[in-house]
């Protein structure tokens, strides 16, 4: 049987039965995570079956955001990849509105491009507006 065709059944069997996810996970991480299938449908698939699976029962607060996050990181520059996620991100939303699942905040690092120099953009070393030589930063919401 092929990677391929692995991946697609570990997929089906864990949208079947979310609770076999323990069983098949490190399976089906590795086959999604092999170069000649990081990208492809099998794994897309193979990862959303993750999320709904962790959905169907969260081991803590902050899993299913967290999965989901990593998600959206990994497909960011695949515009169809994340349009395929929009339904999945909608129902997470929802869920966490209606209370079925625990609302959460992941906090994410800025994978955005940096200012030369660390992320001091001015150059000074410090030496902020705030006491203690703390530079006030603008929030992201």
């Amino acid at each position: 049987m092929s990677a391929y065709a692995r991946l697609t059944a570990l997929a089906a069997r864990i949208e079947a039965d979310p609770g076999a996810l323990a069983e098949v996970r490190r399976d089906g991480d590795a086959l999604a995570d092999q170069p000649e299938l990081s990208d492809d449908d099998a794994a897309l698939r193979w990862r959303i079956a993750v999320v709904r699976a962790v959905m169907a029962a969260p081991p803590d607060g902050d899993a299913v955001r967290e999965l989901y996050g990593e998600l959206v990181d990994r497909y960011r520059e695949q515009p169809a990849r994340l349009a395929q996620l929009r339904p999945l991100g909608d129902e997470i939303r929802r869920r966490e509105a209606d209370g079925s699942l625990p609302r959460a905040l992941v906090a994410r690092s800025d994978r955005r491009g940096k200012v030369a120099g660390g992320g001091d953009p001015d150059g000074s070393g410090g030496g902020g507006d705030l006491p203690g030589g703390k530079v006030r930063r603008p929030q992201r919401r």
